[in-house]
């Protein structure tokens, strides 16, 4: 690996000049200092409000009909009239929004909603929350371990509201980089407050006029112009007071200071009764969010969704639901796998969803029997420490042990943690090349990691927590990526773009296809 690595070091140092190259990614890091450089595209400017005597406006006309979202304030002898329609004037917000964070965007998993009938203590608290706007509790964190539910939850509430109830939404992901940039957060929700608080629209579309430029201000500067400001001057136009803003995955946010900021800002606000807005945050119980979160107490309702003894009827309800399913599919008796084999596996679930949900993608593999699947489950050695994922990982790396390739398959997967970590928007598009296969071929040789992956709409893990144990020696064992094999593809992929930045010389991508593939990471490292 060290000599296809030199290699294409010398090959790439002979066709570009580092000092002439410019940013690989395309995606805007607008917490760096090049947002600011000379050389970025201009904003486009909004149109100057017509400006007429108020007196004459109207003098004469007859059958005057108005429409779209028209605005007159009356200035002493002048009439500033504004109209803006549809999205006209939110242009300058479009380069800075994160649609994919939206809970209704294409890219969100539609089936990550709690499971009829479950979650019902923690959904019931939530709606108790959203239906009394006048309560002062104006954040609600909702936190817990990997796999207990947050996403789940949060999307549940934000798609049983509608638009004025639940304002805004947004869903970090720390593998896409326009859902891991905390820079995307404000500009998106005052996109969707825009629409879901149509007083608000024009608020926001002049604040853009007066400075064009403030998407790429930071998160305070953004959070007042763009929030605050518009949402208090139409406080009196607003269909619901205290309308509710779901902010999903803060821990998944790139940049932990960012954070920190963030969320200061947003506790500054509802403690100074700065926005008409409430806020619910999802994440896990990370010490930095925690501290955050403390200075606000006296302002924020807290669920920890690892204390809730509800957690193990859900998972017991969902079992038998989705036990159902699969005994229907493929012809099984209707009382199958019977009672005392769905409480053993509530038992071993130690109330984390992720489990049963793993467990029901690997037993419903269409491609296998459900029998012998979770035959092989139960077989499984009990894990000797007290660790709530001990179980979990047994079951990864039963499904790891059986891959046809292992070694294909762990490189391949370094490449998913890899991509976690870069700030590129459509690195997946280069899954088969960089795996120097087919695209069919790929699918192919991963076939059997279905349980664990998504293919729609490219190659994902299901849930974070699988990438975590990949990176954790003493939870993955010989599947562990180490640091130093992880640094090496880091360097390759980055290489890559470098190779192919765009130029008139079409031979970059040739030397491309030949030598940006990665070599296979076999279990000796």
């Amino acid at each position: 690996m060290s000599l296809l690595y030199n290699d294409l070091m010398r090959t790439s140092a002979s066709i570009v000049n580092a000092n002439d190259v410019p940013r690989a990614f395309g995606t805007p890091h607008h917490d760096s200092a090049s947002m600011h450089a000379e050389g970025h595209n201009p904003i486009p400017n909004i149109a100057e409000p017509l400006m007429v005597p108020a007196a004459t406006q109207f003098q004469g006309a007859q059958g005057v009909n108005i429409s779209g979202n028209t605005r007159f304030t009356n200035i002493g002898s002048l009439t500033n009239v504004n109209n803006y329609g549809g999205t006209h004037g939110l242009e300058t917000l479009e380069r800075f929004i994160s649609f994919a964070a939206l809970h209704d965007s294409a890219e969100q998993d539609p089936y990550r909603r709690c499971h009829p009938g479950t979650r019902d203590n923690v959904l019931r608290q939530l709606r108790h929350w959203i239906d009394n706007p006048n309560s002062t509790d104006r954040i609600f964190w909702l936190y817990g371990p990997a796999g207990a539910g947050k996403s789940a939850i949060a999307q549940t509430i934000a798609h049983g509201y509608k638009q004025g109830e639940v304002a805004a939404t947004f869903f970090f992901y720390r593998s896409d980089p326009t859902r891991n940039d905390g820079n995307r957060l404000f500009p998106t929700i005052a996109w969707q407050l825009a629409f879901s608080i149509p007083a608000v629209k024009d608020l926001i579309v002049h604040a853009l006029d007066k400075t064009p430029h403030l998407p790429r201000k930071d998160v305070e500067t953004q959070f007042e112009q763009l929030v605050a400001h518009p949402m208090n001057n139409a406080t009196s136009q607003m269909p619901q007071l205290a309308p509710v803003v779901i902010i999903d995955g803060v821990d998944e946010c790139f940049n932990e200071q960012l954070q920190r900021r963030f969320l200061t800002v947003i506790g500054n606000a509802v403690k100074d009764c700065r926005v008409p807005l409430r806020f619910l945050i999802c994440s896990r119980p990370e010490a930095m969010i925690e501290e955050t979160l403390n200075h606000f107490t006296d302002f924020t309702l807290r669920i920890d969704l690892a204390t809730l003894n509800d957690a193990n009827r859900d998972i017991e309800k969902y079992l038998v639901d989705q036990f159902s399913d699969i005994a229907s599919k493929q012809g099984l008796d209707a009382a199958w796998p019977g009672r005392e084999i769905i409480d053993e596996i509530v038992f071993k679930s130690s109330g984390n969803f992720i489990l049963a949900s793993t467990l029901i993608r690997y037993i419903g593999d269409e491609d296998h029997s459900a029998v012998t699947q979770l035959d092989i489950f139960r077989k499984l050695k009990q894990p000797g420490t007290m660790s709530p994922f001990a179980l979990l990982d047994e079951l990864y790396l039963e499904i790891l042990n059986r891959q046809l390739d292992p070694d294909f398959v762990k490189t391949f997967l370094a490449l998913l943690v890899v991509r976690s970590s870069i700030d590129e928007d459509d690195l997946h598009e280069d899954d088969a090349i960089l795996m120097n296969v087919s695209e069919k071929e790929l699918h192919i040789k991963l076939r059997r990691m279905r349980s664990l992956l998504k293919f729609e709409p490219f190659i994902d893990v299901y849930h974070k927590s699988f990438l975590d144990f990949l990176q954790d020696s003493s939870r993955s064992g010989q599947y562990h990526l180490s640091d130093i094999s992880l640094w090496r593809l880091n360097s390759l992929i980055v290489m890559r773009h470098v190779i192919l930045l765009p130029h008139s010389n079409t031979s970059y991508g040739i030397i491309h296809q030949r030598l940006i593939c990665l070599p296979k990471i076999g279990k000796k490292h």
